[in-house]
C-alpha cells in the first residue's frame, strides 16, 4: 500500500512551541495547577474572573485563552461572545475547561464560539497536545488572513487601475458615438438638445420598466448602459436625406415622406456594419435595432418592416415613446412646442396602437421626473449601475450562525467492524450528507485517492499500526484538498489522546457521543478546513496569472506520468518563451509586462484542452502539459497557440505592445526515464529556438536525430572549452546580397558546391541564409528567377558573436538539426562553424586516441552524408530551365 511505504513523520506536538496562555478559572486550586502545568513551557497569566479581561488582553495579547466554563459569576458564555465578535481580530483561540458538562451546556459553549472544550482532569501532556493543536489551527488563520489581506489590497488596486482606465476609454467612446450623433442631427438646427432629453427620456422609461412590470427579467445593468449610449443614434441615419426633405417647413408630400423612411434603413445598416466590425457587440447591435424600428407601431402599422407588438425589439419600443414626447415637446420649424400635458394625453391616446401599453405605464410613472428633467438645463445623467454587495472576510462569528455549513459533504467512515461507527453513518446520511463506508483502511486508500472527500472518521485502535500508518498518509499525501480526520475512542477504555493527535489527527471523539454534538463539531471543523484550504490555495496558484505554480503541478503531473505510464499512453510538453520580455518591461515598464503575460497567460489557456496541465515556471516562461498526445500533436498545439499570440496585444500609452514566443516541444518516450528527463529535453528544444530566431517552435525530436552526429569525448571538451568561436570558425565567407535575383544564387550554391549561403543587406550586416531547399521552392513559381533572394530567404539566422565560448557553439551544434551556424562581428558575417570546423580545429592537438582521423570525420559530416541530396535536385533542374543567362555568373561576396 502506498501509505503504508511512508517513512515515519516528526510531528510538532512532540516539539512544545511556547505561547502566550491566558487562564481565567474561579477555582484558586485548580487555577495554581494549570498555572504549574502550563508555565514551564509557556508564558502564562491567570484570572479568577472575567471583569478585566479586556484589560488583560490588551496588554498580555494571548494567543490561546482557557476559560471556565463554571465561573462564579456565570460569565462564561458572555466573555465567549464578547472575544468572537468584539475581539475577532485578535485571533484569540479558546479553550473551554469544564467538570462535568451536560450536551446542552457542551453545545451551548460550541455556539458561542468555543474551539475546544476539555475536562479539569486531562492529563498534562494531552492538554500541551491539545494547546498544540488549537495554536496550528490559529497559526493557519493568521497565515491565511495576512496573506488575504495582502490578495486584497492586490486586486482593490488592480480593480481601481482596470476601473479608471475603463471608464477612461468608455468615456472617450461615448464622446464620440454622440458627438456622431449630433453631427448628423445638426443639419436640423431647430431640434436643439434633443439628443440629450431623450436620451435621458429613454433611461426614465427603462428604469421605471425595471422596477415593475412584464419586462423586469429583460432589463439589467447592461441593458440600461447599452440603451443609454445607443439611443442618440436613432436618427443617425438622416445624413443620406436631403436638405430640401429634411428641412422642409411644411408638410412632406407622399413621394417626400417615402425618402423620408429611408433613414432608418441607412442608419440601421450603417450600425450594424460597425458592430460586425468592432469588439462592442451589443452596444451597436442595440443602436442598431433602435435605428431600423423605432418608428414600427404597436398595431403593425408603422414602417418600414411592419412588425407587430413584441415583435418589435424592446429597446426600439423605449426610444419611440421617448424620441416621440420629446418632438411633441419641443419647437420645430414646421410647429410651436406643445405643453407637456398635452403631449402626455396624447402618448396615452396612442396606448394600444402606436405605442407598448406597458411602456406608456412606465411613461406615466416617470412623467413628472421628465417633465423637471425637461425645464433644467439638460446635463447628461450617467447610468448608475445596482451596488453591487461587498466582500467581506470570515471571520469566527459566521461559522457559528448557520448550523448546516457541512452541508452535502463528502464523508469517508472507515467501520473496522464497530457498531458505533455504523450508527454515526446512519446519523450523517440522515443528516443530507454523502457518505462513503468501508470496511478498513486499506480499502479507503483507493476511495480518498479517486475522490478526496472533506472528512475521515475512523475507529481508532491503538493496537492496529496500519491505523497510524494511515493518518500519517493523509497528513503526507498531497491530495488536492485539505482532509479533515476524526478518530473515535471506546469510552471505557484508557486512550493517550495525545498520541493520536501527533498523529495528525484533528479530533478525537467518543464512541458514546451524541447526534447534536457530532454535528456540531462538524460545522466546528469547516473553520478548520476553510483556512487549510486557503492556505492551500495561495501556495498552488500564481498570484499574477492565477496560472498553478510549478509545485503544486509536480505533484499532479507524478500521478499523470504514472497513469500514462502504466497504460502505455502518450504525453507532451511545450514549454513557452515570451521573446525579449527584457526589453519590454525595460521599455514599457513592469506593469505593462505583467499584463503581456497575463494575455498570454489566458490565450494559452483557451487554446488547451481541459484535461491538459499549464503552469508558470518562472519569470517569463510558461510550461504546458499534454496528457494523451503525441509530440506531432503538441507541435500542432504549440504552432496553434503561436497563431494565436500573433493577435494579442496590450496597450500602453498610445502604442500597442505585442510579443512573440519562442517553444520547445518533447515527448515521453522508452528512453525518458522520468517526468523531469522530458522537461529537460523541451528545454534543450526551447534553446534550439531561441538560438535559431525568434517566434520558433522546435521539437526535440529535430534535435534528437543530429545529436548523435557529434563527437562526445571528454578531451574534445577540454580543449574547445579555452577557444572561442573566432578561433575555430571557417573564414572567409561567401556571402550574396538581398538584392541579387534567385539565378545569382543558384549558380552560387552550384559553383561553390553548398548548400546554403548567408544574405546581407547593404550595410553588410547578415538579414538571412538562403538554403537549396529555399531555392527549389522559389523556382517552383514561373517568375522567380529573375526575383530578388530577400523574397525566398529564411531571416531567422543562427549566429554566434566572436567572442563566444567555442564549447557553446559546439554544444549547440550537437543538439541542433542543423550542420553549421555564422559567426559575426557587430552584425557582420566574418565566417562559418560547422560541425567539421569543430573536429578541424583538433588536427593538430594530441587526440587522435579519441577521434580516429579528425580531417576524415570532419569531411563526412560537412559532406551532408546526412540530409537529403537538394543540392543535385537543384543543380538538374537549373540546367532544365530555359533563357539563362551566360553572362549574370555571380562571383559572390568573399568577407
Amino acid at each position: 500500500m502506498p501509505w503504508q511505504r511512508r517513512s515515519p513523520r516528526i510531528w510538532r506536538g512532540e516539539q512544545i512551541m511556547r505561547y502566550r496562555l491566558l487562564v481565567i478559572e474561579s477555582s484558586p486550586s485548580v487555577r495554581q495547577q494549570l498555572f504549574n502545568a502550563l508555565a514551564m513551557h509557556h508564558d502564562v497569566e491567570v484570572l479568577s474572573d472575567g471583569r478585566e479581561i479586556v484589560q488583560a488582553i490588551s496588554r498580555f495579547r494571548p494567543e490561546l485563552i482557557l476559560l471556565d466554563f463554571h465561573l462564579a459569576d456565570g460569565s462564561a458564555i458572555q466573555i465567549c461572545h464578547s472575544i468572537r465578535h468584539l475581539l475577532v481580530e485578535r485571533q484569540i483561540q479558546l479553550l473551554i475547561l469544564g467538570q462535568g458538562m451536560g450536551e446542552s451546556e457542551r453545545l451551548q459553549a460550541f455556539a458561542a464560539g468555543a474551539d475546544d472544550i476539555i475536562d479539569k482532569s486531562i492529563g498534562q501532556l494531552e492538554l500541551n497536545a491539545k494547546i498544540d493543536v488549537l495554536m496550528r489551527l490559529r497559526s493557519a488563520l493568521v497565515r491565511a488572513t495576512t496573506a488575504e489581506r495582502k490578495l486584497e489590497g492586490y486586486t482593490r488596486e488592480l480593480e481601481r487601475i482596470v476601473e479608471k482606465r475603463s471608464l477612461a476609454i468608455q468615456a472617450t467612446q461615448d464622446i464620440a458615438v454622440f458627438a456622431l450623433a449630433k453631427l448628423a442631427d445638426s443639419r436640423d438646427t431647430e431640434t436643439g438638445e434633443h439628443l440629450v432629453r431623450m436620451r435621458a427620456y429613454s433611461q426614465m422609461i427603462a428604469e421605471q420598466l425595471r422596477v415593475s412590470g412584464p419586462y423586469q427579467d429583460d432589463i439589467d445593468d447592461r441593458f440600461l448602459e447599452d440603451l443609454y449610449r445607443s439611443s442618440p443614434l436613432h436618427d443617425i441615419g438622416k445624413v443620406g436625406i436631403s436638405d430640401a426633405i429634411l428641412l422642409k417647413p411644411g408638410q412632406l408630400t407622399p413621394e417626400e415622406f417615402e425618402a423620408m423612411k429611408e433613414h432608418v434603413r441607412i442608419g440601421a445598416e450603417t450600425l450594424e456594419e460597425a458592430a460586425h466590425s468592432g469588439q462592442s457587440g451589443s452596444f451597436f447591435h442595440m443602436a442598431a435595432q433602435i435605428a431600423r424600428y423605432h418608428h414600427e407601431r404597436w398595431d403593425g402599422h408603422g414602417y418600414l418592416e411592419g412588425l407587430q407588438g413584441s415583435q418589435i425589439p424592446l429597446p426600439a419600443r423605449i426610444v419611440s415613446v421617448a424620441d416621440v414626447f420629446d418632438a411633441l415637446t419641443s419647437k420645430r420649424v414646421y410647429k410651436a412646442a406643445m405643453p407637456p400635458e398635452d403631449a402626455r394625453q396624447m402618448i396615452c391616446r396612442g396606448e394600444g396602437t402606436q405605442f407598448d401599453p406597458a411602456i406608456v405605464a412606465a411613461f406615466l410613472r416617470a412623467f413628472d421626473k421628465m417633465v423637471v428633467f425637461s425645464t433644467k438645463s439638460a446635463q447628461p445623467v450617467r447610468f448608475q449601475a445596482a451596488p453591487h454587495t461587498s466582500k467581506t472576510t470570515h471571520h469566527w462569528g459566521t461559522f457559528q450562525t448557520n448550523p448546516e455549513l457541512i452541508g452535502n459533504a463528502k464523508l469517508v467512515v472507515v467501520g473496522n467492524g464497530s457498531s458505533e461507527l455504523t450508527l454515526i453513518t446512519n446519523w450523517l446520511i440522515s443528516a443530507g450528507m454523502d457518505v462513503r463506508s468501508c470496511a478498513n483502511c486499506s480499502e479507503a486508500v483507493p476511495l480518498i485517492q479517486e475522490d478526496c472527500p472533506k472528512v475521515v472518521i475512523t475507529n481508532w485502535s491503538g493496537d492496529d499500526p496500519n491505523c497510524e500508518l494511515f493518518y500519517r498518509w493523509i497528513r503526507e499525501e498531497r491530495l488536492p484538498h485539505y482532509v479533515y480526520t476524526m478518530a473515535v475512542i471506546d469510552s471505557n477504555e484508557v486512550v493517550d489522546n495525545s498520541k493520536v493527535y501527533r498523529f495528525g489527527v484533528d479530533d478525537v471523539i467518543s464512541n458514546s457521543i451524541s447526534r447534536k454534538e457530532l454535528l456540531a463539531r462538524l460545522n466546528s471543523a469547516v473553520r478548520v478546513i476553510t483556512l487549510e484550504n486557503h492556505v492551500r490555495n495561495i501556495e498552488r496558484r500564481d498570484p499574477l496569472t492565477g496560472l498553478a505554480t510549478l509545485r503544486y503541478l509536480n505533484d499532479q503531473l507524478k500521478r499523470e506520468w504514472a497513469r500514462t505510464r502504466n497504460y502505455r499512453l502518450p504525453v507532451a510538453c511545450v514549454i513557452i518563451d515570451i521573446d525579449d520580455f527584457r526589453e519590454i518591461n525595460q521599455k514599457y515598464g513592469m506593469e505593462v509586462g505583467d499584463k503581456v503575460l497575463q494575455k498570454l497567460a489566458d490565450t494559452i489557456a483557451e487554446q488547451g484542452r481541459v484535461m491538459d496541465y499549464l503552469c508558470r515556471l518562472e519569470c517569463d516562461r510558461l510550461l504546458l502539459v499534454l496528457p494523451e498526445c503525441a509530440e506531432i500533436n503538441a507541435f500542432r498545439v504549440a504552432k496553434r497557440i503561436e497563431m494565436q499570440i500573433d493577435k494579442v496585444f496590450v496597450i500602453a500609452g498610445s502604442e500597442k505592445v505585442q510579443c512573440s514566443v519562442s517553444m520547445g516541444v518533447a515527448q515521453r518516450t522508452q528512453s525518458t526515464p522520468n517526468l523531469e528527463a522530458m522537461l529537460d529535453n523541451a528545454n534543450m528544444a526551447l534553446e534550439v529556438a531561441k538560438k535559431s530566431g525568434k517566434r520558433r517552435v522546435v521539437r526535440y525530436q529535430d534535435c534528437e536525430d543530429s545529436a548523435g552526429e557529434m563527437v562526445e569525448g571528454d578531451q574534445v571538451r577540454n580543449y574547445l572549452e579555452h577557444l572561442t568561436a573566432s578561433e575555430i570558425m571557417t573564414s572567409p565567407i561567401t556571402v550574396i546580397r538581398q538584392t541579387d535575383t534567385v539565378e545569382a544564387a543558384v549558380k552560387l550554391l552550384l559553383r561553390n558546391d553548398s548548400n546554403s549561403v548567408p544574405v546581407v543587406d547593404g550595410q553588410g550586416k547578415l538579414v538571412g541564409v538562403i538554403s537549396e531547399q529555399d531555392l527549389m521552392r522559389a523556382l517552383r513559381k514561373r517568375d522567380a528567377w529573375n526575383l530578388p533572394v530577400a523574397d525566398f530567404m529564411r531571416r531567422d539566422v543562427i549566429r554566434f558573436e566572436e567572442s563566444e565560448p567555442a564549447i557553446h557553439v559546439y554544444e549547440f551544434l550537437s543538439q541542433a538539426s542543423i550542420r553549421r551556424a555564422i559567426v559575426v562581428r557587430d552584425d557582420h558575417p566574418t565566417g562559418v562553424i560547422s560541425r567539421g570546423s569543430c573536429l578541424r580545429s583538433l588536427q593538430d592537438q594530441d587526440v587522435n586516441s579519441v577521434l580516429g582521423c579528425p580531417e576524415e570525420l570532419a569531411s563526412i559530416l560537412d559532406s551532408g552524408i546526412y540530409e537529403s541530396a537538394t543540392l543535385g535536385q537543384l543543380r538538374d533542374l537549373a540546367r532544365q530551365l530555359k533563357g539563362v543567362s551566360k553572362s549574370h555568373e555571380p562571383e559572390g561576396i568573399q568577407i
